[in-house]
């Protein structure tokens, strides 16, 4: 599915099956978070720009805001490693200043 629009404060929602994804295995979500992640408060899953899946659980909404503690380390680790592989960074001992004049 090619994106013809880029999210910005409106992220449009499509069916999981239009991108190819397993709508059984993202059923299963929702029971395992609440018996076995009773601390996660909200779960969104994007795929090429459109959201596939989004719940909320303890009382909480898409407008709640969220203390994301660690969670960032590991999204700038993947981002980092999405860049080296599409060759934006050589490495990870790469100089942040390199990408500044």
């Amino acid at each position: 599915m090619q994106r013809n629009y880029w999210p910005t404060t409106k992220w449009k929602a499509v069916d999981s099956g239009t991108l190819r994804m397993d709508s059984e295995k993202l059923s299963e979500l929702e029971p395992m978070i609440k018996s076995e992640y009773s601390n996660i408060n909200g779960i969104v899953v994007v795929k090429n720009g459109y959201i596939v899946y989004e719940r909320y659980f303890n009382g909480y909404g898409p407008d709640d805001t969220h203390h994301v503690a660690s969670v960032t380390k590991s999204i700038i680790s993947a981002l980092i490693g999405i860049a080296i592989d599409a060759r934006y960074i050589e490495n990870v001992d790469q100089k942040v200043l390199d990408f500044f004049p």
